[in-house]
């Protein structure tokens, strides 16, 4: 079995009049896939988001800061370190270098296979990635042995209006040579959403006000679209139980029947159960937990949410809101300060470890 996952940075779940909407081509593929409607990401930034995928833990426990973030794989079992045991070869074509840096949680593509004009110090359009992997794939799949392969494709949504046909292009050109929804497991997912303009938060004014969108616990930001075709199930469905992301290790490595990795991590439920049974009585839905920020740093927020409810803790305050959720809009119902009315949240210990202050 193969795995070609592809990543559009900032991409909400909906769609909407900028940049970051949700892309036409997701429409398309869920032709040929499972949606998840309700998925939490772990974190509203790229490093801390794409660490916790890899990896099946919550984001905020794999590094102290930004700064100076390293990925460590042998406190932390990835995705691709697990199937390269098994055999696996993994590439990911990532676009901008500080990323390349710091997500080793994925296995970069070869430098000494690169194509002669591309270089580590140059941030990677669309186009140059999509053109990257017209020059390798060809040259990779002559030579690669059948049904072994995982790839991670980067694209980011930022001022290109071609992006959706570009995502296109990238899964077409995956089918011509040989992978297929027989085959290999496809993914199509965000990292995170963005801040809707509509709601008076623009770029523009979080660099006027000094501020970064990570920081926001709205569904705009934290809320993204997922897609996953699994050879063998039914297609063209979908799921409204809310889940997260870091549910998104162990199901693939349930599908593949790859065990766990021996670690500290208290890993995630599988949604190869949830798939095969659909919704049931018997299915309890989970709570999901985001984060903005690392351990060590400033301006921390947590938000833990189910379909109905969010709690966000900010603990630099050291306050709480509780906000009721209705369709794509939320409402704060109250502020809590020390004392507050958690009943609606009794299943909030399985997110807490004893370095949190939540």
């Amino acid at each position: 079995m193969n795995i070609v996952w592809i990543f559009i940075d900032s991409v909400r779940r909906y769609y909407s009049d900028d940049d970051r909407s949700r892309l036409k081509i997701m429409d398309k593929f869920k032709q040929n896939s499972i949606e998840f409607k309700e998925v939490v990401t772990s974190a509203p930034s790229t490093v801390m988001s794409i660490s916790a995928m890899m990896t099946g833990c919550h984001s905020f426990l794999l590094g102290t800061n930004y700064n100076d973030f390293r990925f460590d794989r042998e406190s932390f079992p990835t995705l691709s370190s697990t199937l390269k045991k098994e055999g696996w070869k993994c590439n990911a074509l990532l676009m901008h270098p500080d990323i390349r840096e710091k997500l080793t949680c994925l296995d970069i593509y070869p430098r000494r296979k690169w194509p002669s004009n591309f270089t580590h110090g140059k941030w990677w359009s669309n186009s140059e990635i999509l053109n990257f992997l017209k020059h390798v794939l060809p040259r990779e799949s002559k030579n690669r042995k059948p049904n072994r392969q995982f790839w991670f494709i980067d694209y980011n949504c930022r001022k290109d209006p071609h992006i959706s046909d570009k995502v296109e292009d990238t899964i077409n050109l995956f089918y011509k040579y040989g992978y297929s929804h027989k085959n290999t497991i496809f993914i199509l997912c965000s990292d995170h959403g963005y801040p809707d303009k509509s709601k008076g938060i623009t770029p523009q004014s979080l660099k006027k006000e000094n501020m970064t969108h990570d920081i926001f616990m709205t569904d705009d930001n934290i809320m993204i679209p997922f897609f996953i075709s699994l050879p063998g199930y039914k297609k063209n469905v979908s799921f409204d139980y809310q889940i997260s992301t870091i549910n998104i290790f162990p199901t693939i490595l349930d599908y593949l029947n790859i065990k766990l990795p021996n670690s500290n991590i208290k890993y995630s439920n599988s949604l190869i159960p949830l798939i095969k049974n659909g919704d049931s009585e018997n299915t309890k839905e989970l709570f999901a937990r985001s984060d903005a920020r690392f351990l060590g740093q400033s301006k921390r927020v947590c938000c833990i949410r189910n379909k109905d409810y969010k709690l966000i803790y900010n603990y630099e305050e050291n306050s709480f809101k509780y906000h009721q959720i209705k369709g794509l809009k939320e409402k704060e119902v109250c502020e809590f300060e020390k004392e507050f009315d958690i009943r609606k949240f009794n299943g909030h210990k399985n997110f807490l470890t004893s370095t949190d202050k939540l």
